[in-house]
């Protein structure tokens, strides 16, 4: 199991061990998997100032700003953690942890190189 990075929250790091837990992860797929457990962490932080504006908004239009930047922001960070966790998942598509190739996984360039592979063997 990989070491668990320092720099990740709770949230982050309840990720880090339940996603090591299920998948078996290529060098490449774990940058990705750190890279969405930190955008896990900032979300919570994201919610939590979601939550603290919106139990002090009022009908003020000069706090709807920040809020919209916020939420704007939250709905970034989401999509890019669906993004990173499909691209992971990808490399996990069709193989069971035991079987997954741990020099670049089951992914589309995976593919690509077996199908040269078999036909430069005629």
């Amino acid at each position: 199991m990989s070491d668990e990075p320092a720099s990740l929250g709770e949230r982050g790091r309840r990720m880090w061990r339940e996603s090591l837990a299920i998948w078996s992860l290529t060098p490449a797929h774990l940058v990705l998997l750190e890279e969405a457990c930190r955008i896990a962490d900032r979300l919570e932080l994201l919610d939590s100032i979601l939550r603290a504006s919106s139990a002090d908004v009022n009908t003020d239009v000069t706090q709807f700003p920040d809020i919209w930047g916020v939420l704007g922001e939250s709905r970034q960070q989401s999509a890019a953690l669906k993004a990173l966790l499909a691209e992971i998942r990808q490399g996990q598509y069709g193989a069971s942890p035991a079987t997954v190739d741990p020099t670049g996984g089951a992914g589309v360039s995976d593919l690509t190189a077996r199908i040269a592979r078999k036909q430069a063997e005629g």
